[in-house]
């Protein structure tokens, strides 16, 4: 991250959901909103430019998931989604993304995931692993055998922990923990950090009882995104 603050770019092309989401993440501590997109190409062009920590996009997240993995493996996609149909959880899982939230979900756990996702979390529920998991068991596969770290990094991100805080239990810097996340993700050919902790879950390296994240209830009190108003003022 730049400094202090989480670096984000929106991409919707509901323009009305997309500025007030905009103008409610400006009153957020920490975070700052660098651009706003509104097709898929656009926000291509703007991610490579500015290289935020985290992009929010709509239902198109999954296209732009995967268009920016390899160049900007660095950014977390965290998907905003009207439709949260099994069809759309299994191409967002699947596409690289760290995970998603419905348009319906609270302003407070919108911000509360953008923080996590910069941290480096993984941002699904155990029943969508468990999806996964069910589907890879139809797909049996022959995988490179993973070394001690890259077991360690594995099971520590099953336990749904942080980048930093994973690089801080191994002794390692940050880029050293995301050389062997990518190593990982290769040899079980994953193309995210879910898939890889499914596919892992097949062969009997992690459990299922390691992934405990569980998303919190919608906040009560009218601090909807998707409503008339953002729930707190614009800051100048």
């Amino acid at each position: 991250m730049s400094g202090d603050k989480i670096r984000v770019v929106i991409v919707d092309d509901e323009r009305l959901f997309a500025e007030l989401l905009r103008v409610a993440l400006r009153g957020a501590e920490g975070i700052e909103v660098l651009a706003v997109a509104h097709d898929v190409r656009t926000a291509i062009a703007v991610l490579n430019e500015l290289r935020p920590d985290v992009v929010l996009p709509d239902a198109t997240g999954a296209d732009l998931a995967r268009a920016i993995r390899g160049s900007l493996p660095d950014t977390a996609v965290l998907v905003l989604t009207a439709d949260p149909s099994a069809v759309t959880l299994n191409d967002v899982a699947r596409s690289g993304a760290v995970g998603h939230l419905t348009k319906e979900r609270g302003f407070a756990e919108v911000v509360e995931s953008v923080r996590s996702a910069a941290a480096g979390e993984i941002l699904f529920a155990p029943s969508e692993l468990q999806r996964l998991l069910l589907e890879s068991a139809a797909t049996r596969k022959e995988i490179e055998p993973l070394t001690a770290r890259e077991l360690e990094v594995l099971r520590l991100l099953a336990g749904g922990t942080s980048t930093s805080s994973a690089a801080e239990s191994l002794g390692i810097s940050t880029a050293t923990l995301r050389a062997h996340v990518q190593a990982v993700l290769r040899k079980l050919g994953a193309h995210s950090r879910l898939e890889a902790v499914a596919e892992a879950a097949r062969l009997g390296l992690v459990t299922l009882e390691s992934w405990t994240r569980e998303r919190p209830s919608p906040p009560r009190g009218g601090e909807v995104v998707g409503g008339i108003r953002p729930p707190s003022p614009e800051r100048p």
